[in-house]
């Protein structure tokens, strides 16, 4: 149950970091991976890797109704 909660807020918080992200950047600019997981750091002190920034990033782009390329995920 404490997994569960965990997970929701790990997961709250960092769709927080990239949809302010987003939202944040001029009209047509991008926002890089870079900036996902520094800013996860920043506020959160959390450390993701690129694909999960990547993960994160695309979330909100379609959260704030802008189009993604987002690569699919991997077949298991």
């Amino acid at each position: 149950m404490i997994e569960k909660i965990r997970a929701r807020q790990r997961h709250a918080r960092l769709m927080r970091v990239a949809t302010d992200l987003v939202r944040d950047a001029a009209a047509g600019a991008e926002v890089s991976l870079a900036q996902v997981a520094s800013l996860a750091f920043a506020r959160h002190e959390m450390r993701i890797d690129d694909d999960e920034a990547a993960d994160y990033l695309a979330a909100a782009r379609v959260a704030c109704g802008y189009s993604t390329d987002h690569r699919p995920a991997p077949a298991v």
